[in-house]
């Protein structure tokens, strides 16, 4: 079983499956999955986009997981903060004015 895909499992599990918003998620989801799931198999490129688009979701889940959700949004906050931080050095100037 690919790890990543039993991390998901683990996340509906613990935390989807046990609210009604995220039970009607988990329906929609396992309703209109299989044909887009069958069109992604289908074609080597977009498979591969994918994977590498869920992979913040897997890393989100295993965090909301082992450390919980107040840890795993904390986490979520500073990333989002470094990634502006790293974005606006690009010679422009920074969030307080100064040219980094």
């Amino acid at each position: 079983m690919e790890p990543h895909v039993q991390v998901l499992r683990d996340f509906r599990d613990c935390f989807l499956l046990t609210n009604s918003p995220g039970r009607i998620f988990v329906n929609l989801y396992y309703t209109y999955s299989p044909p887009v799931a069958d069109f992604i198999a289908r074609h080597e490129i977009l498979r591969t986009v994918v994977r590498w688009s869920l992979l913040p979701l897997v890393g989100a889940s295993y965090s909301m997981l082992h450390f919980g959700p107040t840890i795993a949004v904390t986490m979520l906050v500073f990333l989002l903060l470094a990634i502006f931080l790293v974005s606006s050095y690009r010679g422009r100037i920074g969030i307080l004015g100064y040219r980094w």
